[in-house]
């Protein structure tokens, strides 16, 4: 009786199979085309994008400068934006905002105190999050930041490497400093440098009322950060301190872009294709470049692979480092 049964059971098996390999072998062009295309889109479905890999990969902190007259415009348009792609997103403000995510850096709200307000920014996140995260990006309010491209520029690099990146402005000190308005990025020896040895050393990080960028620059000089390049393999700038519409098609001689930015721009193609943020967004901007980035797709164009960077090694980025340290004066615009 059992062994009925199991010859039974057995032939049904083998039954189905060789009805689902004929109706297999028997598929016309299209059906086969169709499974195929069922088959792929079930199987992107379960595997991880490069995007969400990254995520994981780059952590990224973000603090973003704001006030409470921002909290429910800007700040709240970032948050539903492109903040939402940080792996932690704080708002550095004068208030409390629990539902926003902003602290209140118990420092009065004026154009003056910017510099005070960044300082306290990054002690906090050293304080609560310094081993949580891997880079700490400081951004304004109307800052729009793609942050996959932030990450696939991050991901060669050491997070325990003394740098930081961003659009690099000359000024009197050596290697300059990063613009705040384009956003700038420290890494996690950065961060931890500028606490533990630069803002709690008035010889190394004076307390003034000067720009923040210009100041913040000035501290990380001073402890041994290195400003890193981040422009692209062609020489075009990847983190903006303009609105697009200020600089496309071309960047125009004579702005005060040119005048103060380190290197030499490319006056014809201004920006990188894979930049990283624009600066001055407006509110409707927000979801103007959400759409234009994350949902309109021009059909029918061939793909290019994306591909991701190889991590650097201790030497190549100690090479890195030395070269960004020593890069020759002739790259940059001279100081006026």
């Amino acid at each position: 009786m059992f062994r009925n049964v199991l010859c039974l059971a057995l032939g049904l098996i083998v039954g189905v199979q060789l009805t689902e390999l004929w109706d297999y072998m028997t598929l016309t062009g299209e059906e086969y085309e169709s499974t195929a295309i069922a088959a792929d889109t079930a199987a992107s479905l379960t595997r991880p994008s490069l995007a969400d890999w990254l995520f994981h990969e780059t952590r990224v902190l973000c603090l973003v400068l704001t006030m409470p007259a921002h909290h429910k415009t800007k700040a709240a348009k970032v948050r539903s934006t492109w903040g939402s792609r940080c792996n932690k997103l704080i708002f550095m403000s004068s208030e409390d905002d629990d539902a926003l995510g902003a602290v209140n850096l118990n420092v009065s709200e004026s154009r003056d105190n910017l510099y005070s307000k960044v300082r306290a920014g990054f002690a906090y996140a050293y304080e609560h999050y310094v081993e949580d995260y891997d880079w700490f990006l400081k951004a304004d309010d109307d800052t729009y930041v793609i942050m996959e491209n932030l990450r696939m520029f991050l991901y060669p690099f050491d997070p325990e490497a003394a740098v930081f990146f961003g659009h690099r402005f000359r000024t009197s000190y050596p290697h300059g400093y990063m613009s705040g308005g384009a956003g700038y990025v420290l890494s996690r020896d950065a961060l931890r440098r500028l606490n533990l040895f630069a803002l709690n050393n008035t010889k190394f990080c004076p307390l003034n009322t000067y720009s923040e960028d210009r100041q913040i620059g000035y501290c990380l000089l001073n402890v041994g950060v290195t400003a890193g390049d981040s422009r692209d393999e062609h020489g075009r700038e990847r983190f903006l301190p303009l609105h697009p519409r200020h600089l496309m098609p071309s960047i125009q001689n004579g702005t005060w872009l040119t005048t103060y930015s380190y290197f030499t721009p490319n006056m014809s193609d201004c920006c990188s294709e894979t930049a990283i943020s624009f600066h001055y967004t407006k509110m409707h901007d927000y979801d103007r470049y959400e759409f234009f980035l994350y949902h309109l797709r021009a059909l029918g164009l061939p793909e290019k692979p994306t591909v991701l960077p190889t991590k650097l090694t201790y030497e190549q980025m100690e090479q890195k480092l030395d070269f960004w340290n020593q890069q020759e004066t002739d790259q940059t615009v001279p100081l006026s």
